[in-house]
């Protein structure tokens, strides 16, 4: 019984947050992953991958949200599952009870579970696969749906490659003792394979296409601009009479979006139309000299502190969640199912609005607790966690670093995964501890009286 306590607890803490928010938050880049899924009209402003997966799920008959929420939740709830039984199964009891509550308890992951977001999908879709890893051996089943899981992460976000990597070496290492480059070049296998496969369900299912990188490069250029008082951008991608006094007006230290809405003269939107060659090639190169800029190393630090911050700042409270169910073109419109179950909710969120929804903490509790744990060594017979948790300190930092250089803002959904995996790293190894604490203690008891 308390080992199918332990198994349904994930799925409880899931159910009740889904069910309190029910049909979850659509910002608006959700809205329009919905109207892409209902018309079968798919852009690459995001990766076509999760409106045409949507609309499988509308097809099936799971109306609006419904599909999407599911799936998030069954993602989250199995991976958070899976990890404590394999600690109940391996002699652990203290580990599998925390991980049960506190995986799907993370603070950040409350605060942004029922957002329709593909960072949610890209977040479970890896704690499953986490999950999946711990097991040994592996039936082709497992093989298969780790696969699976790992191009669900690489597809629904243009990063997700950085977050995958650690997890491909940990499903193709050799044991101890076999050759390692083998694996290696197998691995990279996979990894071509994972890509491929993205880029060409990619170009089968677009039929519009937008140059969404381009957003990073217009904002870098608006920042410098301001600071150094010069029009940096492109003339060709920018309205006639542009000037350095709407660069400023329009100018939001943490996000690109009011540059595009947010002067008179007009700045050329990448998310809605490619660019042609010359505007590339102009963008290409302004982009480039901004490296010798200090103004630009300036801007890329404030922005990153401020996707690690608590996000409290007014300029910055907006970027933490978003709580709300927009309207889109055609979009039916969506009520809240319960709404005084989501009021509680919200007031219980708003409850710990600070540093508990810092990303940089939780980075830097998985560092400590990894770097605690480096000498600390787990027998076979109890289940090696060593691996999993460089697994899951490399997974969280490969996809954290990029963003120093390629944020186009501060929204706290982009460090859920590494949030997540350090949160994870944090109860792997205060579990193990008390695990070991608990078994030494048992072993210095005295027997019982005759």
């Amino acid at each position: 019984m308390t080992r199918w306590a332990v198994a349904l607890l994930p799925s409880a803490i899931v159910a009740l947050v889904l069910g309190a928010c029910w049909p979850g938050y659509l910002s608006f880049d959700a809205a329009f992953q919905w109207y892409q899924a209902r018309t079968g009209e798919y852009g690459t402003v995001s990766p076509p991958q999760w409106p045409a997966l949507w609309r499988l799920m509308l097809t099936l008959g799971l109306p609006a949200t419904t599909g999407p929420l599911l799936l998030i939740g069954a993602l989250h709830a199995f991976g958070a599952s899976r990890l404590a039984t394999f600690a109940w199964r391996a002699g652990r009891p203290l580990s599998a009870w925390l991980l049960a509550t506190m995986v799907p308890a993370c603070p950040l992951l409350l605060l942004l579970l029922p957002h329709v977001w593909t960072d949610l999908v890209l977040c479970g879709a890896l704690l499953s696969a986490c999950a999946l890893l711990q097991a040994q051996p592996r039936q082709p089943l497992q093989h298969l749906a780790l696969f699976a899981l790992l191009w669900l992460a690489v597809a629904v976000r243009h990063n997700g490659i950085f977050a995958v990597l650690p997890l491909v070496l940990l499903w193709l290492w050799p044991a101890e003792g076999a050759p390692i480059w083998p694996r290696l070049l197998r691995s990279g296998a996979v990894l071509a394979v994972l890509l491929l496969l993205n880029n060409l369900s990619t170009s089968l299912l677009a039929t519009r296409h937008a140059d969404t990188w381009a957003v990073t490069p217009l904002f870098d250029l608006q920042a410098v601009s301001v600071a150094t008082e010069r029009q940096l951008l492109p003339a060709n991608l920018v309205g006639e009479g542009m000037d350095i006094v709407q660069l400023r007006d329009a100018f939001n230290p943490y996000s690109a979006t009011t540059l595009f809405s947010g002067t008179r003269s007009g700045v050329l939107n990448p998310t809605v139309a490619e660019l042609d060659s010359a505007q590339r090639k102009a963008l290409t190169r302004a982009w480039i000299g901004l490296l010798w800029e200090p103004a630009w190393w300036s801007h890329r630090w404030r922005l990153f502190r401020g996707l690690l911050g608590p996000h409290t700042a007014p300029q910055l409270e907006p970027l933490a969640d978003s709580p709300a169910l927009t309207t889109y073109d055609s979009n039916p419109p969506l009520t809240r199912a319960f709404p005084e179950g989501h009021e509680r909710y919200r007031r219980f969120v708003e409850s710990m609005r600070g540093w508990l929804y810092a990303p940089g903490l939780y980075l830097l509790a998985g560092l400590l607790a990894a770097l605690l744990s480096l000498r600390r060594s787990t027998s076979r017979k109890t289940g090696d966690i060593r691996h999993i948790r460089w697994v899951l300190l490399g997974s969280a930092w490969l996809y954290t670093l990029p963003y120093l250089v390629l944020a186009p803002s501060a929204e706290t959904r982009y460090l859920l995964w590494p949030v997540l995996a350090s949160w994870l790293l944090l109860w792997l190894t205060v579990g193990g501890w008390l695990d070991d604490l608990s078994s030494r203690r048992e072993r210095r008891a005295p027997f019982p009286a005759a």
